[in-house]
């Protein structure tokens, strides 16, 4: 299906109300930076989160060229540069979507694990992922018990085909036993969690043909919503004021 965003080249117009109902279904962790260690959720979802859940339930889903040429098209028409996120997402829907009020209901506060996900060149992954193929548990047994021995700098002596055949002192090129692994190892991170005692409220200023349509796509979404982290999961619904 081809989407048609001619109507976000029109003059912004913000006479009428609406008030964004959500209810948090998870914990939510809504991380506004990426530091190395500890990830600070948010108390309330960004108006870049907002703009950004909406979209998701207006299936708005195009490529990031496509996405970046439409930003472009639009701050010259509207004269208003984007803003976009630490991640470097860039909203469609700012230019004609204003957060005017919002009400936070009262939160749990937490700390726990999350598993980030992340791809190294190196042999990190080998410690790092839960999961690989069972061909190649012969092998991490031996590396467990230091029979065999991984180098970045070690020859090729065995293909992965013959990940099973080696024997006791080899060395092993770190890039023989990827192929059997994923492609993203895991690594644990502290990470805040907020539990939305009640529902978050926020009062928005649009046109009344938007408002339509996003009323009607929170009701039955193009994908499930959330905020900030993918589990995050949250109903939405939203009501025109006038």
């Amino acid at each position: 299906m081809t989407l048609d965003f001619d109507f976000l080249l029109q003059p912004p117009d913000f006479s009428n109300r609406a008030l964004l109902t959500i209810e948090a279904l998870a914990p939510l962790s809504m991380v506004t930076s990426m530091p190395g260690k500890y990830y600070r959720s948010q108390p309330a979802p960004t108006p870049e989160m907002l703009y950004g859940m909406v979209e998701n339930a207006l299936g708005w889903h195009i490529s990031a060229p496509e996405r970046k040429l439409l930003i472009a098209k639009l701050q010259t028409k509207h004269g208003v540069m984007a803003m976009k996120t630490s991640v470097g997402f860039v909203s469609l829907l700012q230019f004609h979507l204003r957060l005017e009020q919002s009400l936070v209901p009262p939160l749990i506060h937490y700390d726990d694990l999350w598993a980030q996900h992340l791809k190294s060149g190196g042999k990190t992954y080998l410690g790092g992922s839960r999961n690989y193929d069972k061909r190649v548990i012969p092998f991490m047994n031996a590396l467990v018990a230091k029979r065999v021995k991984v180098d970045e700098k070690a020859a090729y002596s065995k293909s992965p085909e013959k990940i099973h055949s080696f024997v006791e002192g080899d060395e092993v090129h770190v890039d023989v036993p990827r192929p059997f692994f994923p492609q993203y190892y895991v690594s644990p991170k502290l990470r805040e969690y907020v539990e939305p005692q009640g529902a978050y409220k926020f009062a928005f200023a649009t046109d009344a043909n938007l408002s339509a349509t996003i009323a009607e796509a929170l009701e039955n979404p193009a994908a499930p919503l959330y905020l900030g982290s993918n589990d995050g999961w949250v109903e939405a619904h939203w009501e025109a004021m006038q």
